[in-house]
């Protein structure tokens, strides 16, 4: 014969509100009155039903609060799983060097330290950096006394005085000459030499280099004075106000994932206090180069920014994915033990012992995404179609069916 679960208020007191009931003993004491005759007649009943429920009395489903519902069509947003980083873009982060070695000479700066566009970096001195002076104001001097004789010698040559071949050989001196100033000019700007002081014969030995961003320094390679070579990176900086999450999404999940979802960032390690908050990030671009390890990258950039965020921190995030429509139920309607999620599906009611009971069938169900108090559940073809589902007080429910397992099966 099939077993039932019949539960009575007292003991539903007992495991759901934290009274205590006394039946075993009132159970005990019928017994030794001479009535065993009801006890037999009470098991008796219990086989009629079928195993696995769980009963109620009218009494008792009000006290408890079930309250009964249907799954509904609902959008949710299915999260996608993924780990990455905080990165930089390329355009703001900058490894300052020069294109002429010399002896450093003096330097302020440490990793950590905040840096504005044009503010001084180091001093560089070589002797070098003289003679490219020198040459330019010899180089500019000839150019203004041939460009003299160019001009005297284009005269003659209208006036059919001077020769065709002087005029060309003034003119190509003239061009030769702008070229090499203007050469010359190009390295000394690269050395950052002030044109306007040069211009009044000041040369000086030691040329500055200068922040060409605003932003924070990150590495300092050099100490005062080393001499550094040609091309010697002498810093590191990066501007963070552009910070960006590079996440590593599988294979398997990139179809569904777009430009422009919403992605939630949290930062491992992370725990309490005021940093431990949603961070919101867009999706801007996705790779379209699958790696080796069949992942792919996806950029997203910050909603706001974040000065507690340092390129290189590792996070976690959650990418919203819109999906169809699909049936869900209230997340209090769905149990969770383990790794296994259930929904208690009414059975209807029926009257016996004078009274009216209610009937509860525990289903497995297949669970997915929850969001805004809602969860998408798969119910089992065996549920009925328009079955309903205990929405309210499933855990009072579930609390009663394991006390009674744990009670060899029957509730007295």
């Amino acid at each position: 014969m099939k077993n039932i679960l019949k539960i009575n208020l007292f003991l539903l007191l007992l495991t759901v509100l934290g009274f205590s009931a006394c039946n075993r003993q009132t159970d005990t004491e019928a017994h030794a009155d001479g009535h065993p005759e009801q006890g037999e007649d009470h098991t008796d009943e219990h086989e009629e039903h079928a195993e696995g429920l769980v009963e109620l009395t009218d009494e008792q489903f009000k006290t408890v609060g079930i309250r009964l519902g249907s799954p509904e069509e609902r959008t949710l947003s299915n999260l996608i799983r993924v780990n990455g980083m905080i990165n930089v873009p390329p355009q703001q982060k900058v490894s300052v060097s020069t294109p002429y070695g010399g002896i450093l000479t003096s330097t302020p700066l440490l990793p950590g330290q905040a840096v504005k566009q044009g503010q001084l970096l180091a001093m560089l001195e070589n002797p070098e950096f003289i003679r490219l002076q020198q040459e330019y104001l010899e180089t500019t001097s000839q150019l203004e006394f041939q460009e003299q004789e160019y001009e005297r010698q284009r005269e003659l040559s209208r006036e059919n005085v001077g020769t065709l071949k002087t005029f060309q050989q003034a003119t190509s001196q003239v061009k030769i000459l702008r070229s090499r100033a203007e050469g010359l000019r190009q390295q000394l700007a690269l050395l950052g030499v002030s044109m306007g002081e040069l211009a009044k014969g000041k040369i000086t030995r030691t040329v500055a280099v200068r922040s060409p961003i605003t932003g924070t320094v990150t590495e300092v390679n050099v100490n005062r004075g080393r001499f550094v070579n040609a091309n010697d990176i002498l810093f590191e900086l990066i501007n963070t106000a552009g910070l960006y999450a590079e996440l590593t999404v599988f294979e398997g999940d990139i179809a569904n994932v777009q430009v422009g979802q919403r992605v939630q960032l949290s930062v491992i390690g992370e725990n309490g206090g005021p940093r431990n908050r949603e961070r919101i990030a867009r999706i801007r671009y996705i790779n379209r180069e699958t790696g080796t390890d069949r992942t792919v990258k996806v950029f997203a950039a910050l909603e706001k920014p974040d000065a507690a965020l340092r390129p290189g921190t590792f996070l976690k995030a959650l990418i919203e994915t819109q999906s169809a429509p699909q049936p869900a139920l209230p997340e209090s309607a769905v149990i969770k033990a383990g790794t296994v999620s259930q929904v208690f599906v009414y059975e209807g009611r029926e009257e016996h012992e004078g009274a009216v009971h209610h009937q509860f069938r525990p289903v497995a169900v297949q669970a997915g995404v929850a969001e805004n108090g809602f969860q998408a559940v798969t119910l089992p073809a065996t549920v009925r179609k328009g079955a309903q589902v205990v929405v309210a007080g499933a855990y009072d429910l579930h609390s009663v069916l394991n006390n009674s397992e744990e009670a060899g099966g029957h509730v007295h």
